[in-house]
């Protein structure tokens, strides 16, 4: 018993030492993608001859209350309690309908990917036909994101849109054209109506197959193709781009994608747009999910001869696979996986040459969905100027100058305003504190001029480091002009990555023609018209790492000895 007892103690002692050597700690998972604008205030705008259906079913508040029904999971029978359906405006004529919905996030955030989400009451058929969506730091000034014009058609999934990253508090979409326009029957004209269930909103891009919930469009030759199943409303050209809904859906059973032709070589092609551009290294063909009896053949209809390639525009194409007898009938095939070196792609094609033969002499085509693989190609940084100054050299503004021709007038935070006039920008710029974590982006705004030499770009110095010049070159009104300036300027600095704790100047400077780069530091008749600001940086501190080396040895050298110790134990109670 007591032998027992000391082999317990030992184990107990060197498992504990081996915890304490940490030999693989594992990594912190990744946080999870936010919707940031769940839950957020929503309000509309509508066109004079615009109305809202409004509550108790289709109020503005259910864009973002997070009870969006996504109709791919709908199976049939279970359906939801929900009577929240999504929001919708309805316009007399073909005229636009110029209806908007402005989101509020509440701060500010670095968007780039928002998912606009079908409702299921009407099952997507009046999904927008044309809509754009548009960003905004102050509510005033809109930068659009998404444009889309003459999509038609019902549709059973979400559309996500992915681009470069804008700093933004307001998301506004607007919807230019109905999708579904009827008879009135009243006054012999139309009536619009367009809708949508929910917005989402991410400051993250999307991972796995970046053809989800994205469009894919049909294209054949009528003369030579019988017809397309997708026009029955069963097996449609939007599954390929969207997640299948089950079969009990109905008339809607989004299984795949079917197309028939009389021909052998009928030509039949599918487009899939990513919505955004993407380095792609893979692309999955899925064959057609017949049934949903594990032991029935899958992959009828494969197609047997056919073409993939790519597109940065649409117009352009690069070829990156060629399939020839890949028919595949009344057999389980594996999904046909493609890969190959990283290409830049905002397009996918299928084109099929070949169907498949089947009884009746017609020529079937099928697949159950087309899956790509990459990321998107984030904006490489901007690139710094060399640490050696230019031949002008960096140099203070001075009377050489010839005039007091600049102003700093506004300073913003995550793209929001804190400070406005002179007296306000002086006072903030002296500390913005971000030890907090929550500042990612410091404006600085204002306008320049200077009489010997004309603006080539604007840019930033922090701690008189290489300064860094950008896209920060604002033309200026009229009033700014006649007083001698050139350009207005918003320098906005990412911060985010600067985790030390301390205090830095952000200064900010300009290139001129002549090569001279000039601090914007001038002052005149008592004003202080330095632009600058003074950061105070979060603190991040790295972890620890898990001891290694000499100390990893010692830890073993101890576990050594309470090994020997516990065997000479052993030895002396043997012997005795």
């Amino acid at each position: 018993m007591k032998k027992i007892l000391v082999f317990l103690l030992a184990a107990v002692m060197v498992l504990s030492l081996v915890g304490t050597l940490n030999f693989a700690s594992p990594l912190k998972a990744a946080a999870e993608s936010t919707n940031l604008a769940l839950n957020k205030p929503v309000t509309e705008e509508l066109e004079d001859g615009t109305t809202a259906m409004g509550d108790p079913y289709w109020g503005i508040a259910t864009l973002t209350d997070g009870s969006r029904f996504d109709t791919t999971a709908y199976d049939g029978a279970n359906q939801p309690v929900d009577n929240r359906y999504g929001w919708y405006v309805v316009k007399a004529g073909e005229d636009p309908i110029n209806a908007s919905a402005i989101i509020d996030l509440q701060a500010a955030y670095d968007v780039c990917r928002i998912k606009l989400y079908t409702e299921y009451h009407f099952l997507g058929s009046k999904f927008p036909n044309t809509y754009d969506v548009y960003l905004s730091a102050d509510g005033s000034n809109w930068t659009k994101v998404i444009s889309v014009a003459g999509r038609s058609d019902f549709l059973t999934h979400a559309l996500e849109y992915e681009f470069d990253k804008v700093n933004a508090r307001y998301v506004k979409f607007t919807i230019v054209k109905g999708n579904d326009i009827v008879a009135d029957t009243d006054d012999g004209g139309f009536v619009q109506y367009a809708g949508l269930g929910e917005i989402e909103v991410y400051d993250t891009y999307t991972s796995g197959n970046i053809a989800a919930n994205k469009t894919a469009a049909e294209t054949v030759d009528p003369a030579v193709t019988t017809w397309t199943l997708g026009t029955s409303g069963q097996w449609d050209d939007h599954a390929l781009a969207g997640t299948s809904v089950p079969y009990s859906f109905g008339p809607y059973n989004m299984t795949g994608w079917i197309a028939v032709a009389l021909t052998e070589d009928a030509p039949i092609r599918i487009d899939v747009d990513l919505h955004g551009k993407y380095k792609i290294n893979k692309i999955n063909l899925v064959p057609m999910p017949w049934t949903h009896d594990a032991s029935a053949p899958n992959g009828w209809f494969f197609p047997n001869t056919y073409e993939v390639l790519i597109s940065t525009d649409g117009t352009n194409w690069t070829s990156v696979y060629k399939g020839e007898n890949e028919s595949a009938i009344n057999v389980t095939p594996s999904t046909r996986t493609i890969e190959f070196s990283e290409s830049e792609a905002s397009y996918v094609r299928l084109v099929v040459t070949k169907g498949t033969d089947t009884l009746g002499g017609q020529y079937w085509t099928g697949l159950g969905g087309i899956e790509v693989y990459g990321a998107y190609a984030v904006p490489a940084p901007e690139e710094t100027q060399p640490a050696t100054e230019p031949a002008g050299g960096i140099r203070d503004f001075s009377t050489a100058d010839k005039g007091d021709l600049m102003s700093y007038d506004q300073i913003l935070v995550n793209g929001a305003e804190i400070a406005n006039g002179n007296d306000a920008v002086i006072a903030a710029k002296a500390l913005v504190d971000g030890s907090d974590g929550s500042i990612k982006t410091v404006a600085m705004h204002g306008w320049f001029g200077n009489k010997n030499a004309k603006i080539d770009s604007f840019g930033y110095m922090i701690d008189d480091k290489a300064p860094v010049f950008g896209d920060f070159k604002v033309d200026a009104e009229q009033e700014v002009i006649n007083a001698g300036g050139e350009y207005r300027y918003t320098i906005t600095v990412d911060v985010s990555g600067i985790t030390d704790g301390k205090t830095h100047k952000i200064q900010a400077v300009v290139k001129l023609e002549n090569g001279d780069i000039v601090k914007m530091n001038r002052n005149a008749d008592g004003k202080d018209r330095d632009a600058y600001v003074n950061y105070k940086a979060q603190l991040i501190q790295e972890e620890t790492q898990p001891a290694t080396g000499d100390v990893t040895v010692a830890m073993f050298a101890v576990i050594a000895v309470l090994a020997m110790g516990a065997a000479v134990v052993f030895a002396k109670k043997k012997a005795f």
